[in-house]
């Protein structure tokens, strides 16, 4: 056989064919095993297992074993990569005669340790190359992360070693006794003003060490019932975890609070670890199980059980995104935790609600994408897409049913419960609400609307509106970008009432879908009804979506129809009739990817769970094997335009992504129910709600590599940076609104997030605050309240205070005293001779020749001392001419001076006063003390004589002790003085708020502020009374009641504004002090507290419903307290019928576990019941009064009941016998009409006027008035007569009064 030569360029043709088809084949197979359905899980993994017939010892990781190292009970060793592969053993196969090995930060680096006083320092091949010096019995041991040393803890020790020398640095035996037997061990770093701590564990104890100190901190015993098993410190929350015989794990707070417990397990719980990136809490159990805790939400996350049947004894790992480890006694397992999905902004949390609806606005650059969240309630957020910041916020006020958002206008759009549309602007944080449209295309269907392709028909109204989308069609680009960087350079500012400019080639259409089957499309500037059609045969439309890229808008209704319509935004009848799909069952959600819809379907009766695909094009339908629908009702549904896959999440705690085939791509198992989901952004992350909160899914690695690579080849713009509004305040409100800042999360790798950083927000606050002040635009933020009759009395009462300093008195008798008489004709004066005073020729002085010299005056010796004078309040240079008198005449006698006494003069500048002077009195004339003037001098006074005359009765001068007057010395030579030592200067104390000086002196206060000085001056009294409500909680009774006293004294005085908090904590701590078996004094307390809270809130329907609450609950026995409250209130006839209706109320409630929230809620549906039978009684008044708030109270609520069973009672009262026709009934009281009493016959001309003793009281002193007020208004009452006992009115039938009159009831003072 002839073997032909193949020619060079065949060969490369042959070899090319060949390896294209090669490649092409494995291609192939790498892309069907890509392609393929894969679960993947959120959590723990199981990677891979060893097993083994050695039972595992101890298990270490670090740099030092370069991975894992497992040391055997027979001394076996064996080594493992960080992913958890078998490594070759070291060379030397000699078994280690150690309890444990701990791998260090020194690379190639290990510790022996155990059994007892045994420690040493290894290298890789586990070699030994020095030993500790002197060291103790070791029973744990591990590695520091800051510092090559290490921690070791046996029995009554705890010592810190140098790793290069091995060289103990700290030994701690004091105060940990002998007997104690150390099993556990944790260590903490060294922190913002803590030192390095240890935590170590003996029995069912744990004792903190200061490792630095080398000292006991404390011991904490009894933190369980039974021997701690397990201990860890997580550093990322500053808590201490402990795990107990008890099967239960206990969190402890730095003040060793108990935070949380976790119950769960049912078996011993042996080992316990953090993981600082998750935050979650992991657990390893006897029952064969590994459990995930979260520490933040406080519940079980995941449960996984151990492969085989055998219980882990101890898990551990560097648990920083890597493996970690757990052994029994049958084998080594090897897992890791994938995180799927992190926490992208806080909303409100499980307490805040669930989230109901995400919606992503993804316009093209340089618009910023941005998500808007419905969670809760009432709560709309709006988040930025790529950092997860709130931007703004919106608080509907009632529920709220579905949302949507104009980015390129900056609206927001509402849509509630009871079908109102809300319009609100978010240029603002908060958003600002604009319109409020309610009851749009809800009207009455014209003539013209009633007619369809089939003829003329009757249809139903449209009802409320049940769903909302936004069409937005933006033809001119440019112009909607200019106008949303116009909108952007007023950010912060309120919107204005300025009508927008009509544009003719962008349009936004709001679509409302209604419960008749209506459509209806308004316009979105003015709200106004552009056009609405009926559609699904008059039943409720579920759900809408809008296409405007095809000029689509999709309804699905509950009659189980699709319908599609085309969109002509430009026309008046803007919506056609494009195809009508229908369904075996209602469509749940819609999405749409062009011509290609996906319908999520569920009948929970048949566990229908399905998604099926439908071409608008050729109209057909792509179908899925069941085998791959979700297990449980499906949460949501939706479509990535970039990828061109769908999305779907179901209560079955999956998310399940299709691609256009409506195949199955990934199954993405997660630890919680998701909410509902939404893509975001080019890159194709998934948005979910789970908790209450928005979290995200980098899911574009998690697809085959067809779609990442569909990904790679798509152009993508840089992120458009998105900053949150600052807080904007409220114009209208009297009160500051204040928003709580979005939650702020810990960044894992300990790095604080800069733009979620409360000082840096201060700080640009701050900027922004003196940027504002420079360009004048500065608006007051709080006006000036108005003026009212209350404000105008204090404003006088503090007046009358300046000026007098003692309360007034003020008495008006019951009779006038005015004299018309004695006005009118004034008697006349007596003619009398003008007043001449005399005349004093020889003066003042008598005789000149009569005076006698004054006595010598005796000065005290050298050696005696001086007894010092008292201070001296006025200067003295003068003599009164009345002491002169006396002491050069002593025997005349002259009018109107000083008593006869002697006195002795002292002279200030020659010699000083005797030193056995006893008193020390002032002149001081009988005005002076009206004046408050000083005395002008000073006397010194002498023992009296025998002879010495009475005092006059009634003298003109009198004498009162002085102020302290310095001493008087004789002088001396001069002497130059001593140079004088400059004193420090004082540190000025910071001075209280006025409103506390008043309790000061108060035990509770001092208890609250024991410094004083540590008082803020921006304390307002409304944080004072919390604060005082916070003490109220653990202080005595004779405490609560002074502290009650307190804020009834600083509510009489109009020092607290708003109340409502302090009502609330007043309720809170109300229930908390009542109870069955209250003692007398506790009785008092809740008596005084249900006092403070009647006088904060008399109008209160919150307190009214506790005070009825309480008159239904008899075991408490506060139905005296309650009624004599509700009379001050102004509840008339209580006693009777409330507290017969109120009787039956304790006897329904027996059998419910909580009895008082039982009652309060029967209280508080009476109440309106009651509520709505008074509305109806006065119709005519609410109808009159519809726009005013604040028509009635619950008091007059209670009233109404009161008059309408008392009127009842006498009603039954009032019927005749039976057999009697011929009686005569005495009409009750309350029907009688009363006399009009005419003014003729009130004997109003024949008053007594009588003098109240109106004399205001005499000036204690003389202020300085700077001016005076130019008027005073004084609050006296306009009196207007009302001679009529009932308002006339054409619609009023009475019965008419009576017409006689009673002589003792005309006179004035009978009305008084």
């Amino acid at each position: 056989m002839l073997r032909v030569e193949e020619s060079t360029k065949g060969k490369a043709r042959r070899m090319w064919k060949f390896l294209s088809t090669g490649m092409k084949q494995n291609v192939d197979k790498i892309r069907n095993f890509d392609v393929k359905s894969a679960v993947l899980t959120h959590g723990l993994q199981h990677l891979r297992n060893f097993p083994c017939n050695d039972p595992v010892r101890h298990m270490t990781y670090g740099k030092g074993a370069a991975g894992f190292i497992s040391l055997h009970r027979e001394g076996r060793v064996v080594m493992y990569h960080p992913d958890g592969r078998l490594r070759d053993p070291p060379p030397s196969s000699v078994s280690v005669p150690y309890m444990g090995l701990t791998s260090t930060q020194l690379p190639g680096r290990l510790v022996g340790w155990g059994p007892g006083a045994s420690l040493m320092l290894l290298d890789s091949e586990l070699r030994p190359l020095a030993a500790a010096l002197d060291p103790l019995d070791v029973q744990v041991c591990q590695v520091t992360e800051q510092s090559l040393e290490l921690v070791t803890a046996g029995a009554g020790n705890v010592c810190v070693w140098c790793l290069t020398h091995m060289v103990c640095r700290v030994r701690v035996t004091e105060g940990l006794g002998r007997h104690s037997i150390f099993t556990q061990l944790a260590l903490a770093p060294p922190g913002h003003e803590r030192p390095h701590r240890a935590f170590v564990v003996y029995g069912r104890a744990v004792v903190v060490v200061d490792l630095t100190a080398g000292r006991v901190l404390e011991h904490k015993r009894n933190l369980h019932l039974r021997d701690i098993t397990a201990l860890v410190y997580s550093f990322h929350l500053d808590f201490v975890v402990t795990a107990s015989k008890d099967v239960s794990i206990r969190v402890w707070g730095p003040d060793w609070g108990l935070c949380m417990a976790f119950v769960g397990h049912t078996g011993l719980v042996t080992s316990l670890a953090c993981c600082p990136e998750s935050g979650l809490l992991l657990s390893a159990s006897l029952d064969g199980t590994l459990r995930c805790w979260s520490m933040e939400g406080g519940d079980q996350v995941q449960c996984v059980p151990i492969e085989g049947g055998e219980p882990p004894l101890a898990l551990g790992g560097p648990m920083k995104g890597g493996s970690f480890f757990t052994f029994s006694q049958q084998g080594v397992d090897f897992w890791t935790i994938s995180n799927l999905y992190n926490l992208h902004c806080k909303l409100g949390g499980d307490l805040g609600g669930p989230v109901r609806q995400i919606v992503v606005l993804s316009c093209p650059p340089p618009y910023p994408t941005r998500v808007l969240c419905v969670s809760g309630h009432s709560n709309v957020t709006l988040v930025a897409a790529e950092t997860g910041a709130v931007l703004t916020s919106f608080d509907a006020g009632q529920r709220v049913r579905c949302a949507d958002y104009c980015l390129p206008k900056e609206i927001l759009l509402v849509l509630t419960e009871g079908g109102t549309l809300i319009r609100a602007s978010t240029m603002t944080n908060p958003a600002t609400c604009v319109d409020e449209w309610k009851g749009r295309g809800q009207g009455p269907w014209q003539r013209e609307e009633q007619t369809d392709g089939e003829g003329d028909q009757c249809i139903a109204r449209p009802g409320p509106a049940s769903c909302m989308v936004l069409y937005s069609n933006i033809a001119d680009r440019q112009r909607a970008l200019e106008e949303w960087k116009n909108l952007q350079e007023q950010r912060g500012q309120r919107p204005t009432n300025k009508k927008p400019l009509h544009d003719a080639k962008n349009r936004f259409l709001v679509m409302l879908g209604h419960n008749g089957g209506c459509v209806s499309v308004l316009i979105l500037d003015t709200g106004k009804v552009q056009y609405r059609t009926p559609a699904h045969n008059g039943q409720k439309i579920t759900s809408m979506q809008a296409d405007p890229e095809n000029s689509y808008l999709l309804t699905a209704g509950e009659d189980k129809a699709v319908l599609v319509w085309r969109v002509f935004p430009y026309a008046q009848e803007c919506l056609s009739l494009h195809l009508n799909l229908f369904c075996g069952h209602p469509p749940l959600y819609l999405a749409l990817l062009g011509p290609l819809l996906a319908l999520a379907f569920q009948d929970p009766d048949s566990a229908t769970y399905s998604l099926v695909h439908f071409s608008l094009l050729n109209q057909s339908r792509t179908d899925h094997p069941p085998s791959e629908d979700h297990l449980d009702c499906i949460t949501g549904l939706c479509v990535c335009r970039q990828l061109r896959v769908f999305a779907s999440s179901s209560k079955d705690g999956t998310v399940r992504i299709w691609d256009e085939e409506n195949r199955l791509l990934r199954t993405l198992q997660l630890s919680a129910e998701p909410e509902c989901l939404a893509y975001s952004g080019e890159r194709g992350d998934l948005l979910l709600g789970i908790r209450g909160d928005l979290y995200r899914i980098r899911c574009a690695h998690l697809l085959p590599h067809d779609f990442q690579l569909r990904l790679l080849c798509t152009e993508m713009s840089d992120p458009i940076p998105d900053l949150p509004i600052s807080h904007t305040p409220t114009r209208t409100s009297k009160t500051k609104t204040v928003v709580s800042p979005p939650y702020r999360e810990k960044q894992p790798n300990g790095k604080q997030d800069m733009t979620k950083d409360p000082e840096y927000e201060a700080l640009l606050a701050r900027n922004r605050d003196l940027a504002s002040l420079q360009e004048g635009t500065t608006e007051r933020r709080k006006t000036k309240p108005p003026t009212m009759l209350k404000t105008r009395k204090e404003a006088f009462d503090h007046y009358m205070r300046i000026i007098y300093s003692q309360p007034l008195n003020i008495k008006i008798g019951d009779e006038d005293i005015f004299d018309l008489h004695a006005v009118l004709f004034p008697p006349k004066l007596p003619d009398r001779r003008p007043f001449t005073p005399p005349t004093f020729r020889k003066g003042f002085f008598p005789n000149p020749n009569l005076a006698k010299p004054l006595p010598p005056i005796t000065k005290p010796a050298q050696d005696e001392e001086l007894e010092p004078a008292p201070a001296q309040s006025n200067p003295v240079g003068f003599i009164p001419n009345s002491v002169l008198v006396g002491q050069l005449w002593p025997d005349v006698v002259v009018e109107n001076t000083i008593p006869k006494q002697p006195f002795k003069l002292r002279d200030e500048l020659d010699y000083e006063e005797e030193s056995d002077t006893e008193e020390v009195q002032l002149l001081v004339y009988e005005s002076d003390y009206e004046l408050d003037i000083g005395s002008p001098i000073q006397l010194v006074k002498t023992p009296p004589k025998e002879e010495s005359p009475p005092p006059p009765e009634k003298p003109a001068y009198v004498m009162r002790p002085p102020k302290a007057v310095p001493p008087t010395k004789i002088p001396k030579p001069p002497i130059p003085p001593p140079p004088r030592t400059p004193t420090p200067p004082r540190t000025p104390t910071p001075e209280i708020p006025g409103f506390l000086k008043q309790f000061v002196e108060e035990d509770w206060f001092k208890d609250i502020y024991p410094d004083q000085r540590r008082i803020r001056q921006s304390l307002c009294p409304e944080e004072f009374s919390m604060q005082m409500l916070d003490y109220m909680q653990s202080c005595g009774v004779q405490q609560k009641m002074r502290i009650l006293s307190a804020l009834l004294t600083l509510r009489r005085q109009g020092e607290l504004g708003n109340t409502d908090k302090l009502r609330k904590g007043l309720m809170g701590s109300l229930r908390n002090n009542t109870s069955s078996d209250m003692s007398d004094e506790e009785q008092r307390v809740v008596s005084e507290i249900l006092n403070v809270l009647v006088c904060l809130g008399p109008e209160s329907h919150e307190i009214i419903v506790e005070l009825l609450t309480l008159l239904a609950h008899k075991e408490l026995g506060l139905q005296k307290t309650v009624m004599c409250l509700l009379q001050v209130m102004g509840v008339e006839d209580a006693d009777p019928w409330l507290a017969m209706e109120m009787d039956p109320w304790d006897s329904m409630v027996q059998d419910q576990p909580d009895s008082w929230k039982s009652l309060g809620e029967m209280a508080a549906e009476w109440l309106d019941s009651w509520t709505s039978k008074y509305k109806g009684q006065n119709r005519s008044m609410f109808l009159k009064n519809a726009g005013k708030k604040n028509l009635f109270t619950p008091v007059d609520v209670l009233n109404y009941f009161c008059s309408v069973k008392r009127d009842m009672f006498l009603k039954a009262q009032t019927v005749p016998p039976e057999g009697r026709k011929d009686t005569v009934l005495r009409l009750p009281e309350s029907f009688r009409s009363e006399p009009i009493q005419r003014l003729g016959e009130t004997y109003s001309m024949s008053r007594i006027r009588k003098p109240p003793g109106v004399i205001l009281p005499p000036l204690p002193n003389r202020p300085v008035l700077m001016g005076f007020t130019p008027f005073l208004t004084l609050p006296l009452p306009r009196v207007s007569l009302f001679p009529f006992p009932f308002p006339v009115d054409q619609h009023c039938l009475k019965a008419s009064p009576r017409r006689y009159f009673i002589l003792e009831r005309s006179y004035v003072h009978y009305y008084r």
